[in-house]
């Protein structure tokens, strides 16, 4: 048997090596057009049942390279003509509409892209990919129920992970359009365990819980404008505000209490509220309100945490460690006690004992700054100078990226300022 290639002709051999580079490395392009790309210049534009001579052929096969490294050039203008002389020599070639659709697409000429992918999917209607980007261009025109339709029915097919990621978020945006809320979660939820550190889809998701909230809450105010979660959803508002509403939000959460008396939380977000204060007697009635947290739930670690912390400012160390151990015990994973028990461990000159602490909490929480600063400290005191450099390193390393990640946002935030005050030409 012949261990040749199969013959294919040298068009289908240049989009072939071509494939998708100048779409893999550039995000400006959406990831619906890079499923598009990668299908579409993979399969190559067909010439299936032109007779033609070589000549043609030759045309067809320039004019398609010539589009390609226009494309990878982001010259869409050039790429378009390129295309539509393909279409011009092969009318009968889906993927070159295809192609054509997604240079409009780029260019967003999103009627002219909706023309050409549906072209092309009366040519072939097994292109599904096609078919989601046909969805993308009505979502881009607001053309919302037949985008809607496209995409639900694209969504059926077998898709690219990119094809279906762009499906989704377009959908997503469809939905949100019609502050369908519940839809636009269903459309996007699907992509969280796919894309787990995505920040388009972290953002989007987060938006949409926030719109998701806002009209609970207004149901529940229209509902029963008195209800204890109204009080609550206020108190939690008034918060967010700053510390000049504290004490208005803590009579809030004392009304939602009148109401339900059991509420499981509330004891502790007064309590929270109460230590802000930072004064003698606020922190005697933050303790109360922790205490009445306990009662309600005798498993809420982060009640013991903050007892902890009112008697470690008071300089009642006993008391202190029992509420950080109490904590620990509920919940071994929690780090914030550890670290607050090994500062008084080491205070009081338990340095093993701290050390002990210190290590477990680094295994948890391993990126946390404060667990290699009180390390080093550690170590250091224990004579222990190599360790105590390391742990040091470790600590400047994480502060050195944070300081440069928020750096780049500081950046980014200017530059976005910056081209918003700019006057239009």
């Amino acid at each position: 048997m012949s261990t040749e290639e199969p013959d294919i002709s040298s068009r289908d051999k240049v989009f072939r090596a071509r494939k998708s580079d100048a779409f893999a490395n550039d995000p400006v392009f959406s990831a619906l057009t890079l499923a598009a790309a990668l299908v579409v210049i993979s399969c190559g534009v067909g010439v299936a049942g032109i007779q033609s001579d070589e000549a043609h052929r030759g045309e067809i096969e320039e004019h398609s390279a010539q589009a390609a490294a226009a494309m990878q050039k982001r010259d869409f203008s050039r790429a378009e003509k390129e295309w539509q002389n393909v279409i011009t020599r092969d009318p009968g070639s889906p993927q070159a509409y295809n192609n054509l659709g997604i240079v409009y697409y780029l260019e967003h000429k999103y009627p002219e892209a909706e023309l050409a992918f549906t072209k092309a999917l009366q040519l072939d209607p097994k292109l599904v990919d096609t078919r989601v980007l046909l969805g993308a261009s009505l979502e881009r025109q607001r053309k919302l129920e037949p985008a809607i339709a496209e995409l639900e029915r694209g969504m059926k097919s077998r898709l690219s992970a990119s094809a279906e990621r762009t499906g989704r978020m377009a959908l997503y945006e469809a939905w949100v359009a019609r502050e369908n809320y519940d839809k636009a979660l269903e459309s996007l939820s699907p992509l969280i365990g796919k894309y787990p550190r995505d920040p388009d889809i972290l953002y989007e998701l987060g938006q949409t819980h926030l719109q998701l909230a806002a009209q609970y809450f207004r149901t529940i105010a229209l509902i029963d404008p008195e209800s204890y979660r109204v009080h609550q959803i206020l108190a939690e508002y008034l918060t967010r505000l700053g510390e000049v509403q504290y004490r208005h939000a803590i009579q809030e959460y004392k009304l939602a209490l009148q109401h339900n008396p059991d509420l499981p939380g509330i004891h502790y977000k007064i309590g929270l509220l109460m230590m802000s204060e930072h004064v003698a007697s606020s922190d005697d009635q933050a303790i109360l309100e922790f205490e009445t947290e306990l009662r309600i739930n005798p498993y809420d670690s982060w009640s013991e945490y903050r007892l902890g912390q009112i008697y470690t400012r008071k300089q009642d160390a006993q008391r202190a460690s029992a509420h950080f151990l109490d904590a620990i015990k509920v919940d071994q994973s929690f780090v914030p006690p550890r670290l607050s028990l090994a500062l008084l461990l080491e205070r009081q000159g338990k340095l093993a004992d701290a050390e002990d602490q210190l290590k477990v909490a680094e295994k948890l929480d391993p990126e946390r700054t404060s667990v290699h600063y009180q390390l080093a400290r550690v170590y250091r005191l224990r004579g222990n100078q190599t360790l105590a450099e390391e742990e040091l390193k470790k600590f400047q390393e994480i502060q050195s990226e944070r300081l440069e990640s928020k750096q780049q946002l500081q950046r980014a935030i200017r530059v976005a300022n910056e081209s918003q005050d700019e006057d239009p030409d």
